[in-house]
């Protein structure tokens, strides 16, 4: 199930803002990789695990690299447009989550998607399950995949963006048991370099402090 929320006030009532860990790599014991992937062993994520259930989330370069820039913690920097060699004109930048709700008795697993929460638009909040995946699952995806290109969502990989992506589990009466989100950065590309270097400062700086 797909459905639309304003922006607004979905990540308020939906789910509770993460607390945020650094990022971490995963393991096939948490279905990471995706089965028939290449070269995304080391993806980075936010992941939590709580309340007997594991979320994680994060981003990587399409087709280029398994990293993307970041501050250790939430935040990515990808780089606009589209990747044209394979044809399919996907983003330059794709999304990765993953998550085990097998021993979860009517839990239900979120993907929250909001293009840019900063201006109201909405957010396309999707019931996995519903939608057929399984309990346990580790994925990759990119904004610009059919399924994801709905009218309305209004994805533009050209443009400079800030897309927010939460992944949270809810238990049979509603209430949030685990969550996850990142943001994925695009910045107007005269930036990219400058803002690059700022990211890896922050992150020196992270590692020095723990």
């Amino acid at each position: 199930m797909i459905k639309k929320l304003l922006a607004t006030a979905a990540f308020a009532s939906l789910a509770p803002l993460a607390a945020h860990a650094s990022l971490t790599m995963l393991t096939a014991a948490d279905g990471w990789p995706p089965a028939g992937s290449t070269g995304l062993e080391t993806v980075q994520f936010a992941a939590v695990a709580a309340s007997g259930v594991k979320v994680a989330i994060g981003a990587h370069a399409y087709k280029n690299s398994a990293f993307l820039p970041n501050d250790g913690v939430r935040n990515f920097q990808a780089q606009g447009g589209v990747y044209l060699p394979d044809g399919k004109n996907y983003a330059n930048w794709s999304f990765d989550f993953a998550y085990d709700i097998r021993g979860c008795q009517g839990c239900k697993i979120w993907l929250g998607i909001d293009t840019d929460s900063s201006a109201a638009v909405n957010y396309t909040d999707i019931d996995l399950l519903t939608a057929g995946l399984p309990t346990f699952l580790g994925e990759s995806w990119n904004l610009e995949m059919s399924f994801l290109t709905t009218p309305g969502f209004n994805f533009n990989p050209y443009a400079a963006s800030s897309t927010d992506f939460r992944l949270f589990v809810t238990d049979a009466a509603g209430a949030t048991l685990a969550t996850t989100d990142v943001t994925v950065n695009v910045p107007e590309p005269a930036s990219m370099a400058l803002v690059g270097i700022a990211l890896a400062g922050l992150a020196a700086g992270r590692r020095r402090r723990t």
